[in-house]
């Protein structure tokens, strides 16, 4: 068998098996925000944010929310309000699993 009718053999099956790989490999975060109508709907709302319980892992979350925190510190995340632009959630993980949330207030940088 030459060499390259064994390439031709192989090219067709290597073809198949990166298409599968590259569909099976999928971001997971970058799915369930692709899924929301709108953008803002990887923000959080309040709904939303009293739906998160303890030992709930960061994915959990995030599917619950509809879209990725921002990390502001190790193992700690915020969500902006999908409304108010007064309020944020800080939710705090360990070991992947949810110890604590809170909501804070956010201050505006009015130049007025």
């Amino acid at each position: 068998m030459s060499k390259d009718h064994f390439l031709k053999r192989l090219y067709l099956p290597l073809l198949i098996g990166s298409m599968i790989m590259m569909v099976g490999c999928g971001d997971p975060i970058i799915e369930i925000e692709e899924a929301n109508t709108y953008h803002w709907q990887k923000n959080m709302n309040e709904v939303e944010f009293e739906k998160l319980k303890n030992d709930m892992s960061y994915i959990e979350v995030v599917e619950t929310a509809g879209g990725a925190g921002k990390k502001v510190k190790n193992n700690e995340y915020r969500w902006n309000d999908e409304t108010l632009l007064t309020q944020a959630y800080i939710v705090k993980f360990k070991d992947d699993k949810l110890i604590a949330k809170e909501i804070i207030a956010v201050k505006g940088h009015s130049n007025r």
